[in-house]
């Protein structure tokens, strides 16, 4: 036998596009990693040269799958690749948004939560807590009213006319929910209609003492609001102007690109005009 003969591979193997595999294995490392990346750990984790490496993330960059911080360098995952066709429909919420959570946490330094709703409530799904944040018994599982928390908030100012009414006639028998459900659910209806105008929402300790955030919805395919992330932050260290000038910006951000993970198509949502269902 001719120890110097080329190695004769076998069908399946010369069908095996190893640059593709590769390209894949990036996706995966900074998708399962969820925070940026700098070029050497990024070669060291898919163990591959940083030349490699390199070739490779400048072309998923060029196809929008990946982005790098003009500032760090780093890389990251892009909303693209979680987009890439209907196989998507019907992935768990949290699995999609994961990623962009972890990024967003990271960013902010501070404690980002994910919810969905559950008749009158949200129900945790996701909890990316810091140590900044105030001593609260949250966690994922957790189940909280819509009217006083601020992802309940950004849930509530996108139901339907239908879906709204009822809500509201079920939370007029609610004692604690006088507040807003009094003078013809005035309050709530005002909430509700800024939270609509200004694209988030805002809870300024009304859930708790201490503790502010703001809020904004996610949506599928077909648009429709299926989620809804918030930064939760010690009232007595971030204010109320830094919620809609810092915070609020960021979490828009990584709401479209969860939304465009999740099918939905790059436009702006439109605004329902304020609605008086007393």
């Amino acid at each position: 036998m001719n120890e110097g003969r080329a190695k004769i591979r076998t069908p399946a193997e010369r069908q095996f596009i190893a640059t593709l595999a590769h390209g894949l294995e990036v996706l995966e490392v900074l998708s399962g990693d969820g925070s940026e990346m700098t070029l050497a750990a990024l070669s060291k984790r898919i163990g591959r040269t940083k030349p490699t490496t390199w070739r490779l993330v400048h072309t998923l960059v060029r196809l929008g799958y990946v982005r790098q911080d003009l500032e760090t360098r780093r890389f990251a995952i892009a909303a693209r690749v979680l987009a890439l066709s209907a196989c998507f429909d019907g992935m768990d919420v949290k699995e999609v948004a994961g990623p962009f959570l972890r990024q967003l946490s990271a960013r902010v330094s501070e404690t980002v939560n994910m919810a969905v709703g559950d008749d009158d409530h949200l129900i945790y799904v996701e909890r990316i807590k810091t140590t900044q944040i105030i001593n609260i018994n949250l966690h994922v599982g957790s189940r909280l009213p819509l009217y006083n928390t601020s992802m309940g908030r950004a849930l509530l100012a996108y139901y339907s006319t239908d879906q709204l009414r009822e809500y509201v006639a079920r939370l007029n028998r609610v004692p604690a929910a006088r507040k807003y459900t009094q003078n013809g659910n005035r309050l709530l209806f005002e909430v509700l209609a800024e939270t609509r105008q200004r694209g988030f929402a805002l809870n300024d300790e009304d859930f708790a003492v201490g503790l502010r955030s703001v809020a904004v919805p996610c949506r599928n395919a077909d648009g429709r609001v299926v989620a809804a992330i918030n930064i939760a932050v010690p009232s007595a260290r971030v204010s109320l102007r830094q919620l809609r000038t810092v915070h609020a910006p960021e979490l828009l951000k990584t709401a479209q690109e969860i939304s465009t993970a999740l099918g939905y198509a790059s436009r702006p949502p439109s605004v329902p005009a304020r609605r008086n269902l007393a």
